[in-house]
């Protein structure tokens, strides 16, 4: 993953990163095993997030940005689109 800019709005640091779809698969496979395994507080605890609804929201765009490499039929079946 490289770095390509970041830039600071208000409280929140925004990072432009290029990452390859299998970095992008990676985080999406820990946040659905998080999701799948942990209550609400362990969420908290190791995300930062509120519940797994909000940790859910990360995880469906890391699955749009997955789909949208250019060689689709490459991907495995959980990120097809009928998948």
């Amino acid at each position: 993953m490289d770095l390509l800019q970041k830039e600071c709005i208000a409280s929140v640091t925004l990072f432009d990163v290029r990452a390859s779809e299998g970095e992008l698969m990676v985080y999406e496979g820990c946040i659905d095993h998080i999701l799948s395994h942990c209550s609400d507080e362990e969420i908290f605890r190791i995300t930062g997030c509120g519940d797994k609804d909000e940790l859910a929201f990360y995880k469906d765009e890391l699955v749009k940005l997955i789909r949208m490499v250019e060689r689709p039929e490459y991907l495995p079946d959980k990120y097809q689109k009928n998948g």
